[in-house]
């Protein structure tokens, strides 16, 4: 029996002991943007100018039950008009918490679930969603569509009231099988900014480029990407540490190493290497300012160096309450350099983002959110598909969230 199979089951079977929430995310969309990469185009952001206007963003049911004082479980469900099931499962996982014994607080998380990497995530909520814009930045919108850990998360933090220390310090270390996949999109799609969101079971379809049809180099890679797929048998892994100054100051960083080889191809999909550091800082600096960062560096291998390339990115956020509401300005910087064996299959790509975001309560259960997105990129491979390789796309997007 599967675990999210199992973690139904315990939802139901002790159902005076669990929580069910929910998100329902309405939207009105209007953009400019060239064919989006839903519809096997290479634009960065979710909606096109094709996109409906009127759309549900998403739906997402969750829920927590308690099996023991210390052992929980969680289940969070999802779907969206532009997903490819109907429902899919976005986490599930048992959580095992021991009562603290002295400074020391531990947690072992197993299933499948989001590494702790994102500063724009409300994580006291669900559904990896941002909480105070309506996209995620380029590094989170990649973690949301190809990364996810199906596997074994250790945690520990020390808490500094214990010894008088100033400071709260963690460190966490992870194995998962799975991600295999992991680096495809990145290559052949390169980044995105949007809030589309991967399940356990879900398939990306890449563009059409020459590439891997049936008469290219890479013939026996396939479009349709599944990217929590295990294709090579071996165990990836992640190491954090994190430092926490109260609540004014917040440091982490994350190794992060799928160890896939790229040698390996299993039912037309390739295994990538890939591995990457991450960097975070949330700062507080005075009164009810924010200002949230994260950079990213890491590379990506598949085949005998058939693709080969490495890739950055990194975002600087900042918000403060503004009338019966929150603005948050954001401002989005990526990167990817190729240096492998098959010229024409072009991989380069710079860009960057800015997103302008109000959000105004408007219930305690309600509230709508609107963003003004620019994104401007370059990459050459759209020449492949008959598209230019410079474009600008701009959208406003309003959403009005119901939280029950």
């Amino acid at each position: 029996m599967k675990l999210p199979t199992l973690i139904l089951l315990a939802l139901t079977v002790n159902a005076h002991a669990s929580e069910w929430r929910g998100l329902v995310d309405l939207r009105a969309v209007d953009s400019d943007a060239g064919r989006g990469f839903l519809d096997s185009g290479l634009a960065k952001t979710r909606y096109d100018e094709n996109s409906p206007r009127l759309s549900i963003g998403q739906a997402v049911l969750r829920g927590d039950v308690d099996l023991s004082d210390s052992i929980s479980g969680t289940l969070e469900l999802s779907a969206d008009q532009q997903h490819r099931g109907v429902v899919d499962v976005r986490e599930a996982f048992l959580s095992w918490s021991p009562v603290p014994d002295g400074a020391w607080k531990t947690r072992v998380r197993a299933g499948f679930f989001f590494a702790p990497t994102s500063v724009e995530i409300d994580y006291d909520s669900m559904g990896w969603v941002p909480k105070h814009t309506i996209s995620s930045s380029a590094i989170n919108s990649w973690i949301g569509e190809e990364l996810r850990t199906n596997g074994v998360e250790w945690s520990a933090r020390r808490l500094g009231r214990y010894s008088g220390a100033p400071y709260d310090v963690g460190v966490l270390a992870a194995v998962y099988t799975g991600n295999d996949p992991t680096g495809t999109l990145l290559a052949w799609r390169g980044w995105s900014i949007s809030d589309r969101i991967a399940g356990r079971f879900d398939t990306l379809k890449l563009a059409d480029l020459p590439v891997y049809r049936r008469s290219g180099e890479i013939p026996r890679q396939w479009r349709d990407i599944h990217p929590f797929r295990e294709v090579d048998g071996k165990l990836g892994y992640y190491l954090g540490a994190n430092l926490n100054f109260g609540s004014r100051l917040e440091l982490a960083a994350l190794r992060y190493d799928n160890r896939g080889d790229p040698l390996v191809v299993k039912d037309w999909q390739y295994s990538w290497r890939t591995r990457f550091d991450h960097v975070s800082a949330v700062w507080r600096p005075q009164g009810q300012w924010k200002l949230a960062m994260q950079a990213m560096r890491g590379d990506t291998l598949m085949g005998p160096d058939a693709v080969s390339l490495d890739f950055s990115s990194w975002f600087a956020l900042v918000s403060h309450p503004l009338g019966p509401g929150t603005a948050a300005l954001r401002y989005d910087r990526f990167r990817t350099r190729e240096h492998d064996l098959l010229p024409s299959d072009p991989n380069n790509e710079t860009g960057y983002g800015v997103a302008l975001a109000y959000d105004w309560p408007l219930a305690e259960t309600l509230s709508l959110m609107t963003e003004a997105l620019l994104v401007r990129s370059d990459r050459s491979a759209r020449v492949l598909i008959g598209e230019p390789p410079l474009q600008k796309e701009r959208s406003l997007t309003v959403s009005l969230r119901w939280r029950f």
